[in-house]
């Protein structure tokens, strides 16, 4: 993945990556206007308030609020959940919007995100916000290219900033099953699954006039595609 260059103004570095950029200033933004609806003047937002403002849960997604499922993505709880997901994945996000541009990046953020969140509409009933479903899918996305570039699992699974990261990435997802209950889960499930389908086609983009390539992107869009229309048809999902 390629690196800023050393000597960039802060103006060349955010031409480089505008859309981390807006990502972060959105999520910023969205936040600190939620925070100041909620009025508490605490750390964290109200559940009420962020469902009014666009949290995803199964009941309102099917019956008609299917907007939520892109609105989800930039609310965040509390200014810990901001900081984590923000923050913590901008690196993440401006890497891959540099190797593959800012178009791809978009596609490669919101498919995963969106797609995030219809599997945890599916898997759960509550309310659910925030970026991490979208996180999750840039990590898959990265591992997704590195492991395209080796070309062999083995060379790929002997780079120690690959280990560690699929380290990290199960430890957090079998934390989040059995330990913390309010995280969501299957959001994070979900944009792991589309971010490595996802960076497996970007990766190979170059070839995107080849009848191959384009069969896989459209059977990408097709499986992310039923993901969210099941999403959002009454009574899919598990549980109440």
């Amino acid at each position: 993945m390629s690196r800023d260059r050393e000597g960039s103004s802060l103006a060349d570095v955010v031409l480089q990556t505008p859309l981390t950029w807006l990502i972060c200033a959105l999520n910023i933004g969205i936040f600190v206007l939620a925070w100041m609806r909620d009025g508490s003047q605490g750390a964290g937002v109200d559940t009420e308030i962020l469902i009014r403002l666009g949290a995803s849960m199964r009941y309102y997604v099917q019956h008609g609020d299917y907007w939520r499922l892109i609105t989800a993505v930039f609310l965040h709880a509390n200014w810990v959940h901001l900081a984590v997901n923000t923050f913590f994945m901008f690196s993440w996000c401006a890497a891959i919007e540099r190797t593959v541009g800012s178009g791809w990046f978009a596609f490669a953020y919101l498919t995963t995100g969106i797609g995030g969140y219809a599997v945890s509409v599916l898997g759960k009933a509550g309310p659910s916000v925030g970026a991490s479903g979208a996180g999750y899918g840039m990590i898959a996305v990265t591992m997704a290219i590195l492991y395209r570039r080796e070309g062999d699992w083995g060379r790929f699974m002997s780079s120690p900033f690959v280990r560690s990261t699929l380290t990290q990435a199960v430890v957090w997802i079998l934390a989040g099953f059995l330990l913390m209950s309010r995280m969501d889960n299957y959001a994070h499930v979900g944009g792991l699954a589309f971010g490595v389908l996802c960076g497996l086609i970007l990766e190979r983009r170059r070839g995107r006039h080849e009848v191959k390539w384009m069969v896989s992107l459209a059977a990408y869009i097709l499986v992310w595609a039923g993901a969210v229309v099941a999403s959002c048809i009454p009574g899919m999902g598990l549980g109440d």
